[in-house]
């Protein structure tokens, strides 16, 4: 793992002095104004796949979001400018290295530098080290790694080691690109399953764009887009990470629930578990974790209703650092998607969903193949008195 993933990274930080030094110099890239300075590339990567999926008659979600998620990894997270060419060599590069992540043969066989996910890693580290020697000399560029490379921190008056910001960066890298692609993969899935939801999502789009046009930003997803939130947090209450977060190291032996938990035990959290038995949302017949029974995004919507065991970005001083670039990736794109396309489901069904039985997060096994057409969104004049109220939140 080490070889693959370094241990300079907040996931692998061994103290919690370590952790928040790296958390105050790495946050400084990831702050609400950094955000929203990265909303124009999301809008025109997106745009760029949805122009593209709509040449085909059929094509699987998994892919258009994936290389959605692997543009946005190399266009802002790293900074870098690659012609069509090299395109291809990053997101090969990138998917050999997270398949060696979730891949125990390769993690636990000699060797590991010589296979594919060892020269993925290589050439992105390769890749990362060539940006910094680039900023260095030229200064500041917008991008993650940028941020990365100028923030200082008061308390040790200190930067960033070379080692610390690669680790980081790769981190990001799998925080932005392989999650957020899976988790929007399977909100397709249920956008097609639940077509009524689809419409909702596009009438809320509809109220926006006849408010402000075609200009989408963090701003208006933080305070007028409350349904495509639910639609996201319900997708990911569903079909979280499959485990948990890095294992930790017991410190001194306690008693929880009953069980005693030894000093020096490794110990992680169940994601999937914490959401499965939320008293809010259970239902004895394990239907509130069903794709097709239990997708509700209304249930966000009523304080009554909304989930209160929820953590798909990890939980305390370890939350997951990239959830902001995550959410404002797959409310971008689910967004432009609602606006521009209508589908339907080719391989899946009410009656029939099956899954993939490896992955990060799970996916549908045909990776939510759809038979794509444009949108018919009737946009209203920005100065019409009457627009389409949004889906409101009750307290």
């Amino acid at each position: 793992m080490k070889t693959l993933f370094g241990t300079k990274s907040l996931m692998m930080a061994p103290t919690s002095d370590d952790h928040n030094y790296l958390l105050r110099l790495v946050g400084q890239s990831m702050t609400p104004e950094s955000i929203s300075k990265a909303m124009p590339s999301l809008v025109e990567g997106v745009n760029e796949q949805i122009d593209h999926l709509l040449e085909s008659p059929t094509v699987a979600m998994e892919d258009v979001c994936t290389n959605f998620t692997l543009d946005i990894a190399w266009r802002q997270i790293l900074g870098l400018s690659l012609d069509k060419s090299e395109i291809p060599t990053f997101h090969k590069a990138v998917n050999d290295w997270i398949g060696g992540i979730t891949s125990l043969r390769v993690l636990l066989l000699p060797g590991t530098q010589y296979s594919k996910a060892g020269k993925g890693h290589a050439y992105l580290v390769s890749l990362i080290e060539q940006k910094i020697e680039e900023l260095e000399k030229t200064g500041p560029d917008g991008s993650t790694l940028s941020a990365m490379l100028f923030a200082e921190d008061d308390e040790r008056s200190k930067k960033l080691s070379r080692q610390e910001i690669i680790d980081n960066s790769l981190l990001l890298i799998l925080a932005g690109s392989e999650t957020s692609a899976s988790t929007l993969t399977v909100a397709m899935l249920e956008l097609g399953l639940h077509p009524d939801v689809l419409q909702k999502l596009r009438l809320e789009q509809q109220a926006l764009v006849s408010k402000y046009g075609n200009t989408l930003t963090r701003e208006q997803f933080d305070k007028e887009c409350p349904y495509l939130d639910a639609v996201i947090k319900e997708t990911m209450r569903i079909k979280p990470l499959a485990g948990g977060g890095a294992m930790r190291i017991v410190q001194e032996t306690f008693v929880i629930d009953g069980k005693q938990l030894p000093k020096g035990y490794d110990v992680t959290f169940n994601i999937p578990m914490t959401h499965e038995f939320d008293p809010v949302t259970k239902e004895e017949d394990g239907s509130h974790m069903d794709v097709v029974k239990g997708f509700r995004p209304e249930r966000w919507l009523n304080n009554s209703t909304r989930p209160t065991e929820f953590m798909p970005f990890g939980y305390g001083p370890r939350y997951c650092l990239g959830a902001n670039l995550a959410m404002a990736e797959m409310k971008t794109f689910l967004a432009l998607f609602a606006r521009r396309v209508d589908f339907d489901l080719v391989n899946m069904s009410k009656e029939r969903v099956t899954w993939k039985r490896a992955s990060i997060i799970p996916k549908p096994e045909d990776g939510t193949v759809i038979a794509p057409r444009v949108a018919h969104m009737p946009i209203l004049p920005k100065d019409v008195d009457e627009v389409p109220e949004p889906v409101p939140v009750i307290a």
